[in-house]
């Protein structure tokens, strides 16, 4: 009798599984696109990294503080999620005075 029971209990939890799995609701199916992003790559907790992606999450460009002075001083410019130009600024004036083209 108990092992009937417990079959019992088992095909009802088993058929309630297969109901939950349904289509997933509209809020769900979209996918999350980010616009920017902000990194903090040395932990100090301030961003010295920001990434922009286009409406297809391909990144477009990338700003870098790289000599934690609170400066950006490097620019990537990307197309199509590939880097096409590099700009850095070597002596801390704020504007590129290194272009790199790849």
């Amino acid at each position: 009798m108990a092992r009937i029971f417990v079959l019992i209990v088992l095909s009802i939890f088993i058929a309630s599984m297969g109901q939950c799995q349904g289509q997933p609701e509209k809020d769900e199916a979209k996918q999350f696109t980010p616009k920017k992003v902000q990194v903090d790559t040395n932990y100090d907790g301030k961003p010295d990294r920001v990434e922009y992606y286009d409406n297809n999450g391909q990144v477009m460009r990338v700003e870098q503080d790289t000599t934690g002075s609170g400066k950006i001083n490097e620019w990537v410019i990307y197309k199509n999620g590939t880097p096409i130009r590099k700009e850095k600024d070597s002596n801390g004036d704020g504007k590129p005075d290194v272009w790199i083209e790849y």
